[in-house]
């Protein structure tokens, strides 16, 4: 009987680890009347802790935009089944958000009017 439990124990967590994956997203932030950079804007990867109605924020990663406005968000791990989406901030208002942002996303353009 305590074999049977221990095994459906470890497949059980197997099956619940699985849904986490290591991501990495990156792109730019940018002006659309100018076509430059937005510098220092806090660009914030975010998903939902779980799916459904009641979506309690979970910050995968953050990072300010650099001199050109870009930015990376590397080496964080997400769950692959839920909800991700980008939001940009700067002087601590939010200018923008992208939904259904995938793990490893790359070349993410965001534009805002700072």
């Amino acid at each position: 009987m305590s074999k049977k439990l221990v095994f459906i124990s470890f497949i059980c967590v197997l099956l619940f680890g699985c849904d986490k994956k290591k991501s990495g997203i990156s792109g730019k932030v940018v002006n659309p009347v100018s076509g430059e950079g937005v510098y220092n804007a806090l660009v914030s990867f975010v998903q939902c802790e779980s799916n459904g109605a009641d979506c309690k924020e979970i910050v995968i990663g953050q990072v300010y935009t650099g001199q050109s406005g870009e930015f990376v968000i590397d080496k964080r791990v997400a769950s692959k089944s839920k909800t991700k989406w980008i939001t940009v901030s700067k002087d601590n208002k939010k200018l923008a958000q992208k939904d259904n942002v995938g793990l490893n996303d790359k070349n993410i353009v965001i534009e805002i009017t700072p």
